[in-house]
């Protein structure tokens, strides 16, 4: 071990490894700059470190509060290094040293250290007592010009006012802060266990950390207060505890300013706070300077991401709200009451309400709820609603109708339907605005009921140009909704268009943001997916990705992303999506993100993941009356099963969602007016019956979709549904005849209208069938060939299109291998499978051809004729 000069302290309980490699990895730049607030435990961090082994000789050297005078700071600087350092005798010298200018000293003393044969590390413990301008101008001076092999390490809660621009610049500087400093989960359970303790429960550890917030004076007191309790929960842990009280009158409040006192405590106020909100409220002049000063002397003022917001750690907001409440315990309710005013001027609502419910001011209280509740409703922020005017007893919220209209509306929209009707029994009895009432009845009901939802006759009068006009706005993006459910696409585009317009010149911006999902979903359902960006995307561009309105817009973009085949782009907004939607999150955005995301994690072939999402989705729907959400769910389940040659499960999904009864009942024998939970279902019938091998019942099956879907608007599941029959049908037919098909198909519906949905709801199209697009002579636009060019390009010789609609993926490759007269072993070589599975893959594509052996598997797949 290297000989240092001893850092003051007792020897820790437990060993920080992490800190001390932390501090070792710090050899690789020249300067360490180790800046956090008293007790954090800089110097025990220090000790360790210097205790360990190493080929660095460490000269330890604290500075004391009277070494702030340049004499004074380089004598004792030189002195340690002349005991230390081998080759640093400065003997008589030290006097004409002493004299020389700051900056000629530092340099003077980089030139001596340079002649060190080892390697160096100058270790400065406590430096925030040094405020002087020639100490620091010597110190930048050496550090300016530092031997290589010479490192600087300066421990201080204050971070040193030194020239560093140069070494931030390239990245020549180390910083070690509180956040290091912090106590980790592990640590605080070996420290409380050397301290006699037993293992802490998870609740217990979760609120020990909260509270101390890693900081170890902190820690240590609370562990040892909880073992002189036997491991019981200590009755109260704050900053009214008499160490932690004792601690901070020294270290944070004694010696400083009357002004600046005053502001940190009467501050207590606040959760959070910047200049602006102490002048207001506190009535301070100048506190923006004042709190960066603070926060600069690492006074457990800690700094928020926004500039100029800070906080205080949670046990020094205890102290200071004490005394407060000792010292000026009047001025406790109207600091609230002026803070509650005032970040309701600025938007800051969740602030607002919380000093307006700590003000102890009823009739505050309930007017700046008000105004909240409005805020928050035209944003989105239901949860906020919820959990605010849950606080209020019964028979206030009855007394104002205005919050329990919007408690009902907040409800609605998270999708809590039956608390939504008893507010709303509630406000009806009170004798609520009709109109109002009448509006969220039409709300509460079609979210409720979905597609069964039957509103009642003239309904659409909510929507006349006499109603109010957020009444007025509210009816026409949700009459939208009702009439794309009915698959009335025209109306309920016209409904949106309107909707969103009035909605933004009522500031509704969350409703505003619905109706651009809606106009996404008409648009898509329409098979006009390119307008969907057009009109989508500047309002996603400008939408803060912080508020509920960024889902319902990202969601559309995922729908345009998605359908144009620009799938690297939609999987990582979905990503996003999926960690941002929640209850107050429109159903139709949860179902949409997690089934495209599924849709396209097993594309990758992320087969496991992609079917938990699925399951996921299952558990939400089970939550409501979505039995249309669940249909495209069941949809999705049955394509990956059958895709991904899982038979067993395939057979297991048609029996837990009983489609086989419904297909044994005769579902789908005749034309029926359009629904889509039987057109879906429909299609996971057909996949089955595919996979089955009755392609004849598929076919059947089919038609009568189609036929159903020709009736109305919806001209993209149409699609879908002749791609299908389309891709069945190719087995049958020759090249010849399916060139002809496929170009009644894009000049029936055009070629633009085929999306990826089309690509995926319809297998094997494609992959065979729309592969032949460029033999038909088509016109095909250069940008649409190069988003779907993967469709476009040759097939293999081998490979017939009437194949892709029967075969996964894999077991074309493997029958192509065989027409190829490979055998089992040169198959399972050459596509990198098992043997086992490969014969495996051989028995599921001969079940699938209804061929019995490779005979007459070769034989099924001899070309046919093109006349």
């Amino acid at each position: 071990m290297e000989r240092h000069d001893g850092a003051a302290g007792s020897a820790p309980l437990i060993f920080r490894e992490r800190l001390v490699l932390l501090l070792e990895q710090g050899r690789r730049v020249p300067l360490t700059l180790m800046l956090a607030p008293p007790g954090a435990g800089k110097t025990t961090a220090l000790r360790q470190w210097l205790e360990g082994p190493g080929d660095v000789r460490k000269i330890y050297h604290p500075v004391p509060r009277r070494d702030d005078e340049p004499r004074r700071f380089f004598r004792g600087l030189l002195e340690a290094l002349e005991r230390q350092v081998e080759g640093l005798a400065v003997g008589g010298m030290i006097g004409r040293v002493l004299r020389l200018a700051p900056a000629a000293l530092g340099e003077w003393l980089a030139v001596r250290l340079a002649r060190s044969p080892e390697p160096l590390c100058l270790i400065l413990d406590d430096f925030q007592h040094i405020g002087d301008a020639d100490v620091l101008a010597g110190l930048a001076a050496l550090l300016e010009r530092l031997p290589s092999h010479v490192r600087v390490l300066i421990a201080s809660q204050v971070r040193p006012d030194l020239p560093l621009v140069r070494l931030q610049v390239t990245n020549r500087v180390q910083l070690v802060d509180a956040a290091d400093l912090g106590f980790s989960a592990e640590e605080v359970c070996e420290l409380h266990e050397r301290l006699g303790g037993s293992r802490l429960d998870e609740q217990a550890l979760a609120s020990l950390l909260a509270i101390t917030e890693g900081w170890a004076t902190g820690v240590a007191l609370a562990l040892r207060l909880r073992a002189l309790q036997g491991d019981a929960v200590p009755a109260r842990f704050d900053g009214s505890h008499a160490g932690i009280a004792a601690f901070f009158d020294q270290e944070v409040l004694r010696g400083l300013p009357d002004s600046c006192r005053q502001l940190l405590i009467t501050s207590a106020v606040f959760e959070r706070f910047d200049g602006p909100a102490c002048d207001a409220v506190l009535g301070s002049q100048g506190a923006a300077r004042q709190l960066e000063r603070l926060a600069v002397r690492q006074l457990f003022l800690l700094p928020l991401p926004e500039p100029g917001w800070y906080r205080h750690h949670a046990l020094l907001r205890d102290f200071l709200a004490g005394r407060l409440a000792i010292e000026q315990p009047e001025r406790v309710g109207d600091l609230h009451g002026r803070a509650a005013a005032h970040f309701l001027r600025r938007g800051e609502y969740e602030q607002a309400v919380r000093h307006a419910w700590q003000s102890a001011d009823d009739a505050l209280f309930q007017s700046v709820l008000s105004a909240c509740c409005g805020a928050w409703l035209a944003s989105g922020e239901f949860a906020a609603i919820i959990h605010w005017l849950g606080r209020l007893p019964e028979e206030r919220l009855r007394g104002d109708p205005r919050l329990l209209l919007c408690l009902v509306e907040a409800l609605t929209l998270s999708r809590r339907f039956h608390q939504a009707s008893h507010h709303l029994a509630q406000a009806c009895a009170l004798s609520a605005d009709p109109a109002s009432l009448r509006c969220l009845a039409f709300y509460l009901q079609l979210f409720q009921q979905d597609r069964h939802f039957v509103p009642e006759p003239n309904w659409e009068r909510l929507t006349d140009t006499e109603q109010p006009l957020a009444i007025r706005a509210r009816a026409l993006v949700i009459g939208a909704y009702h009439h794309l459910l009915g698959g009335r696409l025209a109306r309920a585009l016209r409904f949106a268009v309107q909707g969103k317009e009035l909605l933004a010149e009522a500031g509704l911006a969350f409703l505003e943001s619905y109706a651009d999902l809606v106009i996404a979903l008409c648009h898509r359902q329409a098979g006009r997916v390119a307008q969907v960006r057009r009109e989508v995307s500047a309002d996603f561009q400008r939408t803060d990705p912080s508020r509920p309105a960024w889902v319902n817009r990202a969601t559309a973009m995922v729908v345009a992303l998605y359908e144009q085949n620009r799938l690297e782009a939609a999987e990582p907004l979905c990503e996003q999506l999926l960690a941002r939607v929640s209850a107050s999150s429109a159903t139709e955005a949860i179902a949409t993100v997690y089934l495209t995301l599924s849709r396209l994690l097993f594309r990758r072939q992320a087969h496991e993941r992609a079917s938990r999402l699925l399951e996921q989705l299952a558990g939400l729907l089970q939550l409501g009356q979505y039995t249309r959400f669940s249909s495209q769910l069941i949809q999705e389940q049955a394509r990956q099963a059958w895709l991904s040659g899982r038979t067993a499960l395939l057979e297991s999904l048609v029996r837990r969602y009983r489609l086989d009864v419904a297909l044994a009942e005769g579902s789908w024998e005749r034309v029926r007016e359009h629904d889509e939970c039987w057109e879906r279902r429909g299609l996971a019938v057909v996949y089955w019956l595919q996979a089955r091998g009755q392609h004849g019942r598929a076919e059947r099956v089919l038609r009568v979709l189609l036929e159903a879907l020709r009736r109305g608007e919806l001209r993209a599941r149409q699609l879908i549904v002749e791609a299908n029959l389309l891709t069945l049908l190719a087995r049958q037919h020759d090249d010849a005849e399916q060139l002809s098909a496929l170009v009644r198909l894009v000049e029936e519906y055009g070629l633009v209208t085929i999306n990826r949905s089309v690509f995926d709801e319809a297998p094997g199209f494609g992959e065979g069938v729309f592969g032949l697009l460029d033999a038909t002579g088509l016109d095909i636009p250069e940008r649409y060939r190069q988003l779907f060019g993967e469709f476009l390009a040759p097939r293999p010789p081998a490979q017939r299109p009437w194949l892709a609609g029967l075969l996964t993926g894999k077991e074309v490759e493997i029958f192509d291998c065989l027409l190829q007269g490979l055998s089992n072993t040169e198959i399972s070589v050459r596509t990198g499978i098992a043997l086992s599975t490969t014969k495996w893959h051989l028995k599921n594509i001969y079940a699938k051809l209804n061929v019995a052996n490779r005979t007459e598997a070769i034989l099924c797949a001899r070309p046919r004729s093109v006349s």
